[in-house]
């Protein structure tokens, strides 16, 4: 059964739809200040059922906390990646390895899956990232040091690497 988690956070509420049994986190919803559009989107893809999986309220606090200028690791095990490619897996990991309040560009991230031609490509696999917060997309950006695209608005990656700069060690 897949089910929902819709909380609130410092910069709006956000979801995490996982599957029970076996648990694994199948997508997470980046922060929206109206939780009614959040809740229509949520059922319009079919997740209608909230649930409470303890599983669910850990990926949850961790989320909280991101929001809150801590960093989070990526909690690998609970996140199902059954879905994507072997080589959009590897952007995922890149990605996941910049560390807290640094950027990168997406022509880094396609060195660093030694295909350096194929920044497009990270783009692409950043944009469909189903894990973001979890997997820090907002920390790649253009080579021109411009944001380039993000799902939830370049308003929202400005205030994550705004809040990444004040927090980071």
């Amino acid at each position: 059964m897949t089910c929902h988690l819709i909380f609130k956070t410092h910069f709006g509420h956000t979801a995490v739809i996982y599957r029970e049994k076996p648990f694994a986190v199948i997508k997470i919803f980046l922060p929206r200040a109206d939780r009614e559009s959040l809740v229509k989107t949520i059922e319009a893809l079919g997740w209608k059922d909230a649930g409470f999986h303890d599983s669910a309220f850990i990926v949850k606090e961790s989320i909280i906390d991101y929001f809150k200028g801590k960093p989070i690791l990526p909690p690998w095990g609970l996140m199902d990646m059954s879905g994507l490619t072997k080589l959009q897996q590897s952007v995922l990991f890149a990605t996941a390895d910049i560390p807290y309040g640094e950027l990168k560009s997406y022509k880094e991230i396609a060195h660093a899956v030694n295909l350096p031609r194929a920044y497009r490509f990270v783009g692409t696999t950043l944009a469909n990232n189903p894990f973001p917060a979890l997997i820090p997309c907002h920390r790649v950006i253009r080579s021109d040091g411009s944001f380039g695209r993000f799902g939830g608005g370049s308003d929202l990656k400005r205030k994550l690497i705004e809040l990444e700069a004040r927090y980071k060690s």
